[in-house]
Order: structure tokens, then C-alpha cells, then sequence
């Protein structure tokens, strides 16, 4: 079952990257991007969720199961969307992107050797990370001896993890010459956002009266919503464009903290506007979670979008329209054939998945866990 505030996380998520590419907005060109870490750590949370289950389920945790739906998942909509993108360019633009940049794509290996389109390079972090946290999870669950919660590393893992990352950042900016796109698009670099959506999922699954108890009190709330507001306000006033050594080894972790903290509050957090500004909040919140459904494709779209625009309306139609014009042009358009492709693609796959691949039933096993989900 969908969770509709998640589902509003990712338009979110998704609306501020649309805004940050369109180079409309100074603000959101300074602090657009965060978007991509927001959508990491949502990733990180409902991908170890999918674990999670299975393992509550069923006791075991199976990787050609999920390495195959997560593959109906991402590759058919991304194989097709380079597909039509290619033709586009190469029969109507006559533009003609070398192969080596098609394959790097192919691969997933588009935020190490670039690719057509520079948007995906996310694509390559999450692909990445959908290998390696199922098999760290095994080797987990292979090597404990508590059957009930074999994850009980994880929150030092995460640690580890994050002092990691932090470390190959401040490798990149600061031995020899800086390379700030690597720690921002390169798996080694980024893989703390992602996990620390794990650690949120794994006290979501395994310890939710953690989480309950330390958000019950107000606050709390007041001090999560405060601090995750300060950490995330970095991105604007130590904007990453401004190539800072600090804020590129540091600056990051700050991101990811502030963007969980906001995912705790929408998970936890109920009940407190008027009933007349909830019952406004709630119409608009069911409009951006309708949107966030289907966050993938319009993801994969808007990157298309965004570069063939102006060409379009200045050098074929010879048309000349103002800057608002555009970007709503862009912005709606990009929406548009989003959820078009996903209602033509997407989601028909999914659908054919479901009856290959159906999600794992719960069966009795020794040791099955029995832990709410904190729902």
C-alpha cells in the first residue's frame, strides 16, 4: 500500500529539480539540487522497507527476487526513454551523441564516464545501491545469530558508511586538483544520503518505539523541524556551485540529515492544523501525491525538456516567448508526457511484474519475526 505523504516527499523532491534545471529561479538555482537527496533518502527508506518485509515475512531475503522486480522497475522505462530520446536526436535534431556515451548509460556507470543525458547520473548512485544493500543485508542476516533483528549493525554500519564517504569527498576537493562533480555524482561519494534512509527504514521495521516514543513528545517535533530547516538552509547560503572545499565534504552530510528529519515528520507527524486548513492541505496534498506516483518517469522526461525548449520555439518555429512563458511550457510539459510514459510504460510493466514476480508471501519459518511495522 502507497504511503500518500511519501508520495508528497517525492513531488516535492521532484518539483524542486524540475525548478533547479530550469534555471528560472536564482533561489532554486542555488538550492534546487537537494532534491536528489531528498529522493536518496526516500530511496534508502523504501528499499530497505522491501527488504525489511520480505525478511519479516518470510525469514530469508531472496537478491534475484528483488534484483528483478526492481529491473521491471527502472530498466524498461529508461531503456525506451534513451531509445526515443535517440531517434529524436539523431532523425529530427540531427545531432548524433557518440555510442561510448550511449553504453555508459546502458551500463549505469553514467555518473563515473558521462552519458547522454546528465540528469540520469542519479540513476547510476541508485542502481548501485540496489546491488550492494540486498547482498549486504544477506551477508547480515548469514552471519548473525539473531534470527529475530540479524540488522542490529546497521546503525554502526551507517556510521561507518557516512565516515566513508566523507573521507573519499574530502579526497576528491582536496589532494591534487578538486573534482567537485565527483562528490556529487559519484556512487563512493554519495552512498551515506542513501543509507541513511536504511538506518530511518531500519528503526521504522525492526525498533518503531524508538522512533514513537522520541517523537511523541511536541518538542520534539519543534527542534526535528527547526534543526532539519537549519541543516538544509546550507545549500543556500554555502551554495555547492561555489566549488567549497568544506561545504563539499561536510556540506552533504548536512543535506541528507536535514532532508531525514523532514521524512521522520511526515511519517510521525499528524493532526496538528485546523480542520479547515487540513481539510485545504489534504486536497493539495492528494494533487502532489497523484503527481509523486508517477516521479520516475517525469524524473527520466523533464531531462529532455529542459535542452530541446528553447531550440524548439527559437530556431524551428522561430518563435520568440518570454522566460515565465517557457518554463511553464517546460514545467507542464514535462509533467504531461511524464505521466504519459508512465501510464504507457511504467506502469503496464509493473503490472506485468506483479503476475511474473508477485511479492513474496508470508510463510512459517523458525525464527520469523513478528515486530510491527509502526504504522
Amino acid at each position: 500500500m502507497r504511503n500518500k505523504r511519501l508520495d508528497i516527499l517525492r513531488c516535492v523532491a521532484l518539483v524542486t529539480v524540475i525548478i533547479h534545471h530550469s534555471n528560472i529561479s536564482p533561489f532554486f538555482l542555488r538550492t534546487g539540487w537537494i532534491g536528489v537527496d531528498l529522493f536518496f533518502v526516500l530511496s534508502g527508506f523504501l528499499i530497505s522497507g522491501l527488504l525489511f518485509s520480505e525478511y519479516k515475512k518470510r525469514g530469508v531475503l531472496s537478491f534475484k527476487r528483488f534484483f528483478v522486480r526492481r529491473g521491471f522497475k527502472i530498466y524498461p522505462a529508461f531503456y525506451i526513454f534513451l531509445l526515443l530520446t535517440g531517434l529524436t536526436e539523431y532523425f529530427v535534431l540531427r545531432t548524433y551523441p557518440a555510442f561510448s556515451d550511449y553504453l555508459h548509460d546502458i551500463l549505469f556507470i553514467m555518473n563515473y564516464k558521462y552519458g547522454v543525458w546528465r540528469h540520469t547520473w542519479s540513476l547510476g548512485v541508485e542502481e548501485h545501491f540496489y546491488i550492494f544493500l540486498p547482498i549486504f543485508l544477506i551477508a547480515l542476516i548469514r552471519f548473525s545469530r539473531n534470527r529475530q533483528d540479524p540488522f542490529r549493525v546497521l546503525p554502526w554500519a551507517t556510521l561507518v558508511i557516512a565516515l566513508m564517504c566523507i573521507g573519499f569527498r574530502a579526497i576528491e576537493v582536496c589532494v591534487g586538483e578538486p573534482n567537485f562533480d565527483a562528490v556529487f555524482e559519484q556512487t563512493h561519494c554519495r552512498m551515506d544520503s542513501l543509507f541513511f534512509g536504511v538506518l530511518l527504514g531500519y528503526f521504522y521495521h525492526f525498533r518503531p518505539l524508538v522512533l514513537e516514543s522520541f517523537l511523541r513528545p511536541a518538542i520534539n517535533r519543534v527542534l526535528i523541524a527547526v534543526g532539519s530547516a537549519g541543516l538544509i538552509s546550507f545549500a543556500y547560503f554555502f551554495p555547492r556551485e561555489d566549488s567549497s572545499r568544506w561545504f563539499a565534504t561536510i556540506g552533504f552530510t548536512f543535506i541528507y540529515l536535514g532532508c531525514g528529519g523532514f521524512l521522520l515528520l511526515a511519517l510521525y507527524v499528524h493532526g496538528i492544523l485546523p480542520k479547515a486548513a487540513a481539510w485545504l492541505t489534504g486536497k493539495l496534498g492528494s494533487l502532489f501525491a497523484a503527481a509523486g506516483v508517477y516521479s520516475y518517469s517525469v524524473y527520466l522526461w523533464h531531462g529532455p525538456f529542459a535542452k530541446w525548449l528553447p531550440g524548439l520555439f527559437r530556431q524551428i518555429l522561430h518563435i520568440h516567448i518570454g522566460d515565465t512563458t517557457e518554463f511553464l511550457i517546460y514545467f507542464t510539459g514535462s509533467f504531461a508526457v511524464g505521466i504519459l510514459m508512465s501510464k504507457l510504460i511504467e506502469y503496464p510493466i509493473l503490472h506485468l511484474r506483479d503476475r511474473i514476480f508477485p511479492e513474496p508471501e508470508a510463510v512459517a519459518v523458525a525464527g520469523e519475526v513478528s515486530v510491527s511495522p509502526g504504522r
